[in-house]
């Protein structure tokens, strides 16, 4: 079959190729206008001295408390995996990808009720306190895309990272393996499938994930530290650990940078808006090459 005197296949082709040239030039452009950010952000506060002054948070929040909540969420994550496995028996049937989507939704949806009700009664002035003020979801959300705008050539830079490590050690034929749900939106064909796995990857796991590694564990490690940056680069460190270890340098550069926007300016909805955008982006890149 052709079209427009082009065959089917040739036409796949050429999508998938322009999509590819269009994120690389995305990704050249997004790198270069992150440096000028970062060169101005190192050259006006002084890189490392830049959270000298961050904002104190008053808390009673026990160190063990972040580190106890993820254990339940791993356990309960890879036990109500092993049954829905169980269950249908093919673990790459579409009905189990489904099923496993559906559970992370709501085990996450109810993380996050739990971590709210968390920060809600350990921090001073509650919500507030704990970083999520309603008056400042307008400029936390141009000064997130800001700070991720300076983070990108840091990420861009771990990606590298990752494959000069991986072809040293496997080859010349190593690639970074794509994150699953990012593999299961692209193999999804019916839209409710796709559309739960961008609700799951680009509102709710953000979320979930800033409150209890941000918002808890970064502010309990901040309270035995002391200091604001050992805190970012001791929960940064942590929250590399949990990835994939191909994806490990990229994501401990985002988090230093989402770790930094939360002690900077002591707003939680920041980190935030900037995981959701960043995973929004991923999954914007996964849709072109469907």
């Amino acid at each position: 079959m052709t079209l427009w005197g082009i065959s089917a296949a040739d036409a796949a082709r050429l999508t998938v190729e322009t999509a590819d040239a269009v994120m690389d030039w995305t990704a050249v452009v997004l790198a270069a206008a992150g440096l000028v950010v970062l060169g101005l952000w190192l050259w006006r506060y002084g890189g490392y001295k830049a959270l000298r002054r961050a904002p104190v948070r008053r808390h009673c929040v026990p160190l063990w408390l972040p580190f106890a909540i993820f254990f339940v969420w791993f356990l309960l994550f890879f036990q109500l995996y092993a049954m829905i496995d169980a269950y249908y028996g093919d673990p790459q049937a579409a009905e189990a990808t489904a099923a496993r989507n559906l559970m992370m939704l709501a085990l996450n949806t109810a993380m996050i009720a739990v971590l709210l009700a968390a920060g809600y009664g350990l921090f001073a002035r509650r919500l507030k306190g704990f970083g999520l003020h309603s008056k400042t979801l307008g400029g936390d959300a141009g000064w997130a895309a800001v700070n991720l705008l300076a983070v990108y050539p840091l990420v861009f830079a771990g990606v590298g990272l990752s494959l000069l490590i991986g072809r040293l050690l496997r080859g010349e034929g190593f690639m970074i393996e794509t994150h699953q749900s990012l593999e299961e939106l692209m193999g999804f064909e019916q839209v409710w499938g796709r559309v739960l796995v961008i609700v799951l990857v680009a509102a709710v796991v953000p979320v979930m994930e800033e409150l209890l590694f941000r918002g808890l564990m970064q502010t309990a490690i901040r309270g035995v530290t002391g200091a604001a940056w050992p805190a970012v680069l001791l929960t940064s460190a942590l929250f590399a650990v949990v990835h994939s270890p191909t994806h490990a340098p990229a994501i401990f550069a985002l988090s230093c940078g989402l770790g930094y926007a939360y002690e900077q300016s002591g707003s939680l909805w920041r980190p935030i808006l900037m995981h959701v955008l960043f995973n929004g982006i991923s999954v914007t890149g996964s849709l072109l090459m469907v």
